[in-house]
């Protein structure tokens, strides 16, 4: 049986990072290259619909690549699973850089998300190798405190990037991320599968799936979680609209704005890894639901109006404060309960949650982008009735769990 640690600090300050790093390829290939929109409307002589379906086809390809590398790393260990991912995610970012044709970079996306969901997906089980669920979920915080720096630096850097050159450089950036990632797993990560606790064979890695979706407990902590999710990427997907083309402001102020949410995510997400130990999983989650509710609130109200005003922006920018930093909260405390239920099973469990996660957010996101009606509506109407949805979803696994 694995032992797991009991504290952050017998891990190597390398690992964390690398760990961080690689749960950012998901936030850094997506946010990136949002301030870019208009520009690759213009130079690939498309619509901004199309440009918006880019981010949607992305999410479906990282949902995909979790369902297939999670079970794989539980038979075959986490190191190599991340190497293959990482290296298909390289590889497709540079297709991406040279993309001629709108339809070339949407089918490329897909390739660069089938890889880097191997990252996210086989980070998460590692942190279940590592740790028991309180101080996993501490972990988790920490990582996603850190990851967050990735959408809080990207919006800025792609508009920085974009001036200096071309939305094209964007994408050469994320090969270069992409190449250190796969050189510091390579010579820095361990393989942290111990043999006794690897899958027998793929198939009953694969049979995994089941054992995790026919508990009602876990079906709960998995919807709770990515409805809210879904609800941050139809957010992601419209806000480049709402901020620049609905309200008219600038590509930096674009930035900034989309940088605050994640401030918050940060504050909440260091409340939580100091909180969590003495106040458990579950209460975290349901603190981080009333407060994405309020959010969720605000952001309707603001997003109501069919013409722009300063109190309507006001009033969105603070509904998605509080709503996007609930997620602070709810996403390492579900993911830790989750792996927690089933630790021999950690990388079908990650791959569950993360399939969900993405599935539903490409599902929210293409949602969000079809029905583009050049008002704010459609996002906050979206993110209205899915942080709700993930509210009363996060009282049915109450109903279904036991505190630790």
């Amino acid at each position: 049986m694995n032992t797991a640690p009991r504290s952050l600090v017998l891990i190597d300050r390398r690992i964390f990072l690398l760990l961080a790093s690689l749960s950012a390829f998901a936030p850094l290939a997506i946010d990136l290259y949002l301030p870019s929109f208009t520009a690759m409307t213009a130079g690939l002589n498309t619509t901004f619909d199309q440009v918006q379906r880019t981010v949607s086809v992305f999410l479906a390809g990282f949902a995909l690549g979790m369902l297939i590398y999670g079970p794989v790393s539980d038979r075959l260990g986490r190191r190599r699973v991340i190497l293959i991912g990482v290296g298909v995610f390289t590889l497709a970012s540079v297709a991406c850089t040279l993309a001629q044709t709108i339809e070339q970079l949407q089918l490329f996306r897909i390739f660069q998300a089938l890889g880097g969901g191997a990252a996210t997906v086989v980070a998460r089980a590692t942190v279940r190798d590592l740790f028991d669920e309180r101080e996993g979920a501490k972990a988790l915080a920490l990582i996603a405190i850190t990851t967050s720096l990735a959408p809080l630096i990207a919006p800025v850097a792609g508009a920085y990037i974009l001036q200096l050159g071309s939305w094209r450089w964007e994408f050469a950036t994320l090969t270069l991320f992409g190449l250190a990632c796969w050189a510091a797993t390579f010579f820095m990560l361990p393989e942290s599968l111990k043999p006794e606790n690897a899958q027998t064979s793929i198939l009953k890695a694969f049979k995994a799936y089941w054992q995790v979706l026919v508990q009602p407990q876990s079906v709960w902590i998995v919807l709770s979680g990515a409805l809210l999710f879904a609800a941050m990427f139809s957010y992601i997907t419209a806000i480049p609209f709402v901020y620049m083309g609905f309200h008219g402001l600038s590509e930096k102020l674009f930035g900034l704005l989309f940088g605050m949410n994640i401030i918050s995510l940060m504050i909440l997400g260091y409340i939580s890894s100091r909180t969590v130990k003495h106040t458990g999983t579950l209460k975290l989650i349901r603190i981080g639901s009333m407060v994405c509710l309020t959010g969720a609130g605000l952001v309707g109200l603001g997003t109501y109006p069919t013409q722009p005003s300063t109190s309507s922006l006001i009033m969105t920018a603070g509904g998605l404060f509080l709503g996007v930093g609930a997620l602070g909260f709810i996403a390492p405390n579900t993911t830790a309960r989750l792996l927690a239920t089933h630790k021999e099973r950690a990388g079908a469990a990650s791959a569950v949650y993360g399939c969900a996660q993405f599935g539903l957010g490409a599902l929210a996101s293409a949602t969000t982008a079809a029905w583009h009606d050049g008002t704010a509506r459609p996002m906050g109407t979206m993110f209205v009735v899915l942080a709700l949805a993930s509210a009363l979803c996060s009282l049915m696994m109450k109903k279904h769990a036991n505190e630790a």
